[in-house]
């Protein structure tokens, strides 16, 4: 019974994923430490857009080159590997209002649930972006509700907002942010409030531990430059400069 407690709660993480707002805006807490372990800090903080839920955030550091990083999270079978009960990442170039190009992939994934909760799918668009002067990178991730027809027996996520930033700190290790705000419809928007403080102090951390075991693969360790292109927008440098006092002495261990 435990064992599929902590497996349901695991899973439900992935629906407390929203759109990350600038700390500026009206009824945007400031972060919270919640929890920390194996030198990974969680976060979380008031959300207007998500409430009663919470904007999530936790920060680590790889053992692996940036570029390694950003050239892995253009593989479809990475992800798989990274999120909790991942069953599908493929492209989903049909997605209305995605335009798939160099940096811009229009996705579908597929996320598996114990029971009672439904297995969840979402089509979104993946945007890459690179900061020349720092070699950062953001990532960020776009679910919203569209007309791609139903799939009978999983509930479809109608809200969610991902960012993953990558900070270099030097030619083999990288820092990762990993932002989150979700609605995960169905089951998943009525669990009490204990059961998803459990998903945000643990479901993030897990998320960046699976990084961890995802850059010791070969496949990903070797990888030369960046494929990147695209200018980071002014308008999202946000995600870069709200960092944390723990985040800010990470960059400095290196």
């Amino acid at each position: 019974m435990k064992l599929r407690f902590e497996a349901l709660v695991a899973v439900l993480s992935v629906f407390v994923c929203l759109s990350s707002l600038t700390a500026q805006e009206a009824g945007v807490g400031p972060w919270v430490k919640i929890n920390e372990r194996d030198g990974i800090v969680a976060y979380a903080r008031d959300n207007p857009r998500v409430a009663p839920l919470k904007e999530g955030r936790v920060v680590g550091v790889i053992e692996a080159s940036a570029e390694s990083v950003e050239n892995a999270m253009r593989d479809w079978d990475a992800y798989k590997k990274v999120l909790f009960m991942s069953k599908v990442t493929k492209p989903a170039d049909n997605y209305p209002g995605c335009k798939p190009g160099p940096d811009t992939y229009c996705a579908y994934l597929l996320q598996g649930a114990p029971w009672p909760v439904q297995d969840r799918d979402g089509y979104g668009t993946l945007d890459f972006y690179l900061h020349k002067p720092t070699n950062e990178i953001l990532v960020k991730v776009t679910v919203r509700e569209n007309s791609m027809p139903l799939t009978k027996g999983v509930t479809r996520i109608p809200f969610c907002d991902m960012v993953w930033l990558i900070k270099p700190i030097d030619a083999t290790h990288c820092q990762v942010t990993y932002q989150n705000m979700l609605k995960g419809g169905g089951v998943a928007d009525k669990m009490p409030a204990s059961v998803m403080n459990y998903v945000m102090k643990n479901f993030g951390i897990l998320t960046v531990q699976n990084i961890r075991k995802l850059m010791e693969d070969d496949k990903y360790k070797h990888s030369k430059g960046y494929i990147t292109k695209t200018p980071w927008p002014e308008e999202l440098r946000h995600y870069a400069e709200d960092i944390t006092p723990e985040a800010q002495a990470m960059l400095k261990k290196k």
